[in-house]
């Protein structure tokens, strides 16, 4: 590859991968297998659903942590300093102590308490809505890392095509020279007119020499063949495979399991626990901090409780959990609609463009030949000089069209692969 993509498009790629162009410029060569591993580790998309993943996992302790006992552990050492100035008689009037009691009271209170809910119908649901917000949270994780994927070979592609028409100019640049050395000696021979040396002067000073930047991207080894691909095929496999669905048919189900955990709400509840403690009063010589009370107690208990009526917010809450599960089915159905027919769209556009290559191809070819056929026509002086400028005009034309239509027929298989995933069948 003898040109380098300019500077703009590598802060472009950059972007894409890193948000800074540092870390691309000082590189001098750059693979597209580089590049995407660096967007994978360094993406902010990347890292967010990476957390997000990350902390729909550690909630899944809480929801399993419902069916546990709880333990609960207190200690209490209060001192309390009164003074009592006035009292109740025995008829029911105020009087007054004189002189006022002053008096110090201490206590100290040990216990344990654990307890177990027997009948809390929501713990269930709450598991099976937590199990599918986690495997939510997978699915868009490998989301995002496929839409970076995307990204990176269409910018990195984008790049290549940038490179290719750099390169596509210096060799027309280095043609232009040597067509401009042939006129000129054939013009100081008498073989050439005035108006041909003016014709190679004029080619040779619109051609602007590229200034690329010290990266050079390495071209992808083949291209990929459209004709084995099946729109059927390709879309039954994004609608059971693309992350994006997946997630929404676990949106789906975490939604479900939410509505039925509303609707136990109206359902009694029934909690049993049994506390262990220890108390005693102390004077006021004693040492208040008594670690070891000496009255000692142990309850046992079983509450039931079961809410007759709370002003409707149950029927509020089962109303909104029943909303939030028809906009999730609803934006499931759209997502494969708009899903199956971007499948069929990326398919028939890549057909066109894979046909419209090999076309390219041939031009290319024929035009190379057509050129160094023209090439040794104006060397022997049977041809002007502008049919030789027409065969290295069509020449670069057709090279141009050939690179554009390559590289756009790459971001196209990017995309496809993006909403498909795996192989596409047609390699």
């Amino acid at each position: 590859m003898s040109g380098a993509v300019p500077l703009r498009i590598l802060v472009a790629l950059a972007a894409v991968l890193t948000f800074s162009s540092s870390p691309l410029v000082a590189q001098e060569i750059l693979t597209l297998e580089e590049a995407l591993r660096t967007a994978l580790v360094q993406n902010p998309n990347v890292a967010s659903a990476t957390a997000a993943a990350a902390a729909a996992t550690s909630s899944r302790w809480a929801d399993w942590g419902a069916f546990l006992p709880t333990a609960r552990l207190n200690a209490n050492l209060s001192s309390t300093d009164f003074t009592n100035v006035t009292f109740v008689t025995p008829e029911g009037s105020a009087g007054f102590i004189d002189p006022p009691l002053k008096d110090t009271r201490q206590s100290s209170n040990l216990g344990v308490s654990l307890g177990l809910g027997i009948l809390n119908p929501d713990r269930i649901t709450n598991v099976k809505a937590g199990a599918a917000r986690e495997d939510a949270a997978d699915m868009r994780l490998t989301a995002a890392e496929r839409v970076v994927i995307r990204d990176v070979k269409q910018a990195y592609f984008e790049a290549l095509k940038q490179q290719q028409l750099v390169a596509v100019a210096e060799r027309q640049l280095e043609s232009r020279l040597q067509d401009l050395d042939l006129t000129e000696r054939r013009y100081r021979i008498a073989a050439a007119s005035r108006r041909d040396l003016l014709g190679a002067e004029i080619d040779a000073s619109d051609v602007n020499e590229a200034h690329p930047d010290d990266t050079e991207l390495i071209d992808v080894d083949l291209v990929p063949d459209a004709d084995g691909l099946d729109p059927r095929r390709l879309t039954e496999a994004a609608k059971a495979s693309n992350p994006n669905l997946q997630a929404l048919r676990y949106d789906e189900k975490a939604a479900a399991a939410s509505k039925w955990s509303a609707k136990a709400q109206y359902l009694p509840t029934i909690d049993i626990g049994l506390s262990f403690g220890r108390n005693k009063e102390l004077a006021e010589d004693e040492n208040l901090f008594d670690f070891s009370p000496a009255n000692t107690s142990a309850t046992f208990n079983i509450v039931g409780s079961w809410n007759l009526l709370s002003g409707f917010t149950r029927k509020r809450q089962t109303a909104q959990a029943d909303q939030q599960l028809r906009q999730t089915r609803a934006e499931l159905l759209a997502q494969e609609l708009l899903i199956e027919k971007d499948v069929r769209d990326l398919v028939n556009e890549l057909t066109r463009r894979s046909r419209r290559l090999e076309l390219l191809e041939r031009n290319v070819r024929l035009a190379s030949e057509r050129l160094e056929l023209a090439r040794q026509q104006y060397r022997l002086g049977s041809i002007p000089y502008f049919n030789l400028q027409q065969a290295i005009d069509r020449l670069q034309q057709a090279e141009q069209q050939l690179f554009q239509e390559r590289y756009d027929y790459l971001i196209g298989w990017a995309s496809l692969e993006e909403k498909v995933g795996g192989d596409l069948g047609g390699r």
